[in-house]
């Protein structure tokens, strides 16, 4: 629904990008992975919502890792009073570099990411017929802002080739920047071993992964660093069977 969202620094312009402006949302699938358990009720009412008007939105109430397990997330509120219910940060970070005391720890569970994309995403059975009656070319689109954890899951994506023979197109944020220095000293493996010292050192392993997509002539991935975080909350309502017409999104004359 990109009309709703006019201030919207990239993701609007990239989806248009790479889908085109003229698209039936019934077309699509999405797959949100979610660990924080505060928003569960968000993202189950969402696809409820979703699914009566025939698009499909599936979450995925647990965190993207290496592993399919379980890690301890905390609940880094932020300080101040206007950002703190939107819980910014929600990490499996050291809690000691997130905001000292005001950490609270959870576990939760997490799914090796690139298995996942392997086995659900790679090797899926493409339609036919679409709903907008246009042949579309299947494309996959990814947003991975995942707090830290990147550090471990991009590896893993790369090697496992999940990521140059299934994505497209990855936007999203590498957090090494000057505002991200309370993420690090940072784990890159469970056991300890191998860490990041400080953000300088997470930029210069993210801009050498980065460059290893780039040479590799057989990697179909384009990368984008422009993160898009122009919305904290949803500011709309659910959509419905008239809302999505009203939007030239559906043609809903086929839908109960």
């Amino acid at each position: 629904e990109p009309h709703p969202y006019p201030d919207s620094k990239s993701s609007v312009r990239a989806f248009e990008e790479q889908f085109g402006p003229n698209r039936d949302n019934r077309d699509y699938c999405i797959f949100a992975f979610e660990p924080n358990p505060t928003f569960r009720k968000r993202h189950l009412e969402l696809a409820e919502a979703y699914d009566k008007i025939g698009w499909r939105y599936h979450p995925i109430l647990a965190g993207a890792a290496t592993v399919d397990g379980n890690m301890t997330f905390y609940h880094s509120f932020m300080v101040d009073t206007i950002n703190r219910d939107k819980e910014l940060g929600f990490s499996a970070v050291t809690p000691k570099t997130l905001y000292g005391k005001e950490s609270k720890w959870v576990t939760v569970p997490t799914i090796r990411l690139a298995s996942w994309i392997i086995r659900e995403i790679r090797d899926r059975k493409i339609p036919d017929v679409t709903h907008s009656g246009t042949k579309i070319k299947p494309k996959v689109v990814m947003k991975m802002d995942i707090e830290g954890i990147e550090y471990r899951v991009f590896p893993d994506l790369l090697l496992t080739g999940a990521l140059c023979d299934t994505i497209d197109f990855l936007m999203g944020e590498f957090h090494y920047g000057p505002g991200d220095h309370n993420k690090f000293p940072m784990n890159l493996t469970s056991d300890g071993k191998h860490s990041l010292k400080h953000r300088k050192e997470g930029q210069a392993l993210a801009k050498e992964m980065f460059r290893m997509v780039e040479i590799t002539e057989n990697c179909k991935t384009v990368i984008s660093l422009e993160d898009d975080e122009s919305y904290g909350t949803d500011p709309i309502d659910f959509p419905t069977l008239q809302s999505a017409s009203t939007l030239g999104r559906n043609d809903t004359t086929d839908q109960k």
